[in-house]
């Protein structure tokens, strides 16, 4: 059970963290595939090859076991209308993470690339309303590649007393720096920027108190709801400061919180819909296909439509798209609990 692992203690947070600066673009030390078992992966050896790095990434105590690795896991979000210990977005988001890192320990080659989020498949597995986790979480990730560029995370997140509460299957499209950097360039020259003020504006107190702040601590701030019949929309512009941490120098709003997104505009439209304003909804089961990338500057729209209900079960088909090019697509029932 994973409250009977206990990862070696880490060096402290202030010094963890300048070292993890100082090292983000270095080469990495040593390949992964030859960390002994419970040997704690510092950021050292993460970041640089994974490529996302704090805030994005909130894992502690990234440990090798046999054949996977294990973390602890915070609660950063408050899950507002989802009756669980986290909402899927952020469960989403810790797991992904964690499968990178397990596909990094088995990559056939060593050094940096990019795990890039194409499709997800996730059960919920406690069927009655909890609330929010005071403590930290475990998970624990194993991976496969199935191809040349391609591999599979299978994750688990547990409570803190080991019980199971969320499995999700991630597939990854895995990159180099190089392949990345191309994509992400050709991308960039397709897309209409709006202007930005100058790099040396000055700024208030409060707004580099702002810029500081980890977005994903809270939902993302989506405007304009519109409702269509049992369909719901609304749209967000995306900025830098919402990718913090998610690939150095290319800001690229993660998979996992557009999923984070979409799953709110699902129970935002289950409220809706029901006349229940403070209703709340338990997962059971998740599909999500991520298409495309959305960047820094580009406008999402989101969208969920109330496909079926039977009884408590409320499924939804939701998606987020930039124009007429799709970004991702979520399939998601809640079951509401109240």
């Amino acid at each position: 059970m994973l409250q009977a692992i206990a990862p070696a203690p880490v060096s402290s947070p202030a010094v963890s963290a300048v070292k993890s600066v100082m090292s983000w673009m270095a080469e990495p030390r040593m390949p992964l595939s030859e960390a002994a078992p419970y040997t704690v992966l510092s950021a050292q050896e993460l970041y640089p090859r994974i490529c996302v790095r704090d805030p994005y990434f909130a894992l502690k105590d990234v440990t090798v076991l046999p054949g996977e690795v294990v973390a602890r896991v915070p609660v950063q979000m408050a899950p507002d209308a989802e009756a669980m210990p986290l909402g899927l977005g952020e469960a989403g988001r810790h797991l992904a993470i964690l499968g990178s890192c397990a596909s990094a320990l088995v990559a056939p080659k060593d050094g940096q690339h990019f795990y890039l989020a194409s499709a997800a498949r996730g059960q919920w597995l406690v069927p009655t309303a909890q609330e929010r986790a005071t403590d930290m979480l475990w998970a624990l990730a194993q991976a496969e590649y199935t191809g040349k560029r391609t591999c599979t995370a299978r994750t688990l997140l547990s409570s803190s007393d080991g019980t199971p509460l969320f499995k999700l299957e991630v597939d990854y499209n895995v990159l180099s720096a190089a392949a990345f950097t191309r994509l992400f360039g050709e991308a960039r020259q397709e897309m209409r920027r709006e202007p930005r003020p100058a790099d040396t504006v000055q700024r208030t107190p409060e707004e580099w108190a702002k810029l500081r702040q980890n977005p994903y601590s809270k939902p993302l701030d989506l405007q304009d709801f519109r409702m269509e019949g049992d369909i719901m929309r609304s749209s967000l512009v995306v900025t830098p400061e919402l990718c913090k941490g998610h690939f150095a120098m290319h800001p690229v709003m993660p998979v996992a919180v557009v999923a984070g997104g979409m799953t709110r505009m699902a129970t935002t439209l289950g409220r809706a819909l029901e006349r229940a304003p403070g209703a709340r909804f338990v997962a059971k089961d998740v599909k999500l296909s991520a298409d495309s990338l959305a960047y820094a500057g580009q406008t999402v729209v989101f969208g969920a439509h109330r496909t079926r209900v039977r009884g408590a079960d409320h499924t939804f088909a939701c998606w987020a798209s930039v124009g007429e090019r799709v970004v991702a697509q979520l399939d998601v029932t809640y079951t509401r609990v109240d």
